[in-house]
């Protein structure tokens, strides 16, 4: 092996190696996270919540959505949901609220124009509905349990946060693209919540279930002041921090029924988390193909062929990166009850996409969403195409 490919092997190894480190740091602070209980009391204690959820078309299991949140709900809490006003879901929403005549459930008939982010033009016309201080915000795909709200809630009440966002995994994955959406979430977005949890200060909220006071909201502008950005989660968390206000990661890890994919679908999506993590951390986007385990492997095989010890050692080095990270994941998955079948060809095939959205990113801001196309600036607002 000649010095140029000896530089390129080691440099290579240490990335290798690098990928390696950050799928076992992973592993470990999820562990110790997931180890955090809830505090005991009693549920009379705690103080009543607007449950907030801006309803999406297309959502496989919607009826049993509804049911289960309808279920978690206290006597005093409120349910205030909204529906696009052309959706073909009206009758059947307003019979499942009639089913619950005891609950406090309001269904908002939202016009489509209120903000460019759809789902902020729904907030925005149901927040004159609510009626208690605290709002628990989730979305169309979160099954919210009796259980699981009561232990959410009791995090929030005891550890002082202001904001309480919960970290999600994904059901249903009957499909290969929706197994590969998925392995995006396991292997990208839990590790980088555990080292922000354990090195960082949580300054983003996630979509999938956050609770917040509404005078914080209001405070940074309310919901109309993020109506024409595509990552409006991670935005109001930004605007929050910057404020003054805490934020803190939940415990609790909340359940997403997988929307269903095509592969056109499935390269969509990512493209668009691609392109909102570039306009939300331009820093941290440009370091995420460092982790990627699939770019040393490969090159590392790509190095391989000219005989001998070299040909060895690059391929059982890059087949150790894979198994290493693959029984990571695979035990992280176990961790948060997050199971993603066949997960060694789909973690490679995930990553090799990663790599091309990453690149995709760095050349073209637009994406596709809630079907059409959108601009996205360098500070993730977003402006209509066509």
């Amino acid at each position: 092996m000649n010095w140029p490919d000896a530089i390129l092997f080691v440099i290579l190894a240490t990335q290798g190696c690098a990928s390696i480190l950050y799928a076992l740091l992973a592993l470990v602070y999820v562990q110790q996270w997931m180890k955090d209980a809830p505090p005991e009391g009693a549920d009379a204690a705690l103080p009543p919540v607007t449950l907030l959820r801006p309803l999406k078309a297309g959502v496989a299991a919607y009826r049993e959505n509804f049911v289960f949140l309808a279920l978690a709900m206290h006597p005093d809490d409120q349910l205030v949901l909204g529906l696009g006003e052309d959706s073909g879901e009206m009758e059947t929403y307003q019979a499942l609220i009639e089913t619950f005549p005891e609950r406090d459930i309001s269904l908002v008939i939202c016009r489509a124009g209120a903000a460019l982010n759809p789902k902020i033009s729904k907030l925005v016309q149901m927040m004159p509905h609510t009626r208690h201080d605290r709002w628990i915000l989730s979305d169309s795909e979160t099954f919210i349990h009796s259980e699981w709200l009561d232990a959410f809630r009791r995090e929030w009440l005891a550890s002082g946060a202001d904001a309480l966002t919960a970290g999600y995994r994904f059901v249903n994955l009957a499909t290969w693209p929706q197994r590969l959406d998925a392995a995006a979430a396991l292997l990208g977005l839990w590790p980088g919540l555990a080292l922000v949890r354990r090195f960082g200060r949580v300054n983003f909220t996630l979509g999938a279930c956050t609770g917040f006071r509404r005078a914080d909201v209001e405070a940074v502008g309310g919901w109309a002041a993020f109506g024409d950005f595509l990552a409006e989660d991670n935005r109001l968390g930004a605007a929050l921090a910057k404020a003054g206000r805490t934020i803190r990661l939940s415990a609790q890890v909340a359940t997403l029924d997988s929307d269903p994919l095509t592969w056109r679908d499935y390269w969509r999506h990512q493209r668009r988390v691609a392109v909102t993590y570039r306009v939300c951390y331009p820093a941290g986007f440009a370091g995420m193909i460092f982790p990627n385990g699939l770019v040393a492997g490969v090159l590392l095989i790509a190095l391989a062929p000219g005989g001998g010890n070299r040909t060895g050692i690059c391929v059982l080095l890059a087949v150790a990166i894979q198994l290493t990270r693959w029984m990571s994941f695979r035990d992280l998955g176990k961790t948060l009850r997050f199971s993603v079948p066949w997960l060694i060809p789909v973690m490679l095939a995930a990553g090799a996409v990663e790599i091309a959205c990453w690149v995709a990113a760095w050349c073209d801001r637009r994406v596709w969403w809630a079907g059409r196309r959108w601009r996205v600036s360098r500070a993730g607002r977003i402006t209509p195409e066509g």
